[in-house]
């Protein structure tokens, strides 16, 4: 009687331990998410450097 808890919780614990490797639109969904949140900081950081938009230095250089 004692036995059979006890597999069953080896069992579970074995199970537990296993898991699936993600799916190809997991990995792109995770990547994709990963480069919007890295293009967004990289964009705060342009506009709080000062440096003028490329609309503005095209205008000034077609003058």
């Amino acid at each position: 009687m004692f036995l059979c808890p006890v597999a069953l919780a080896v069992a579970a614990a074995a199970l537990a331990g296993c898991h699936r490797e993600p799916t190809f639109d997991e990995r792109y969904e995770a990547a994709r998410t990963q480069i919007d949140k890295t293009a967004r900081e990289i964009d705060a950081q342009a506009m709080g450097s000062g440096a003028p938009p490329a609309a503005e230095e095209d205008e000034d250089t077609a003058k």
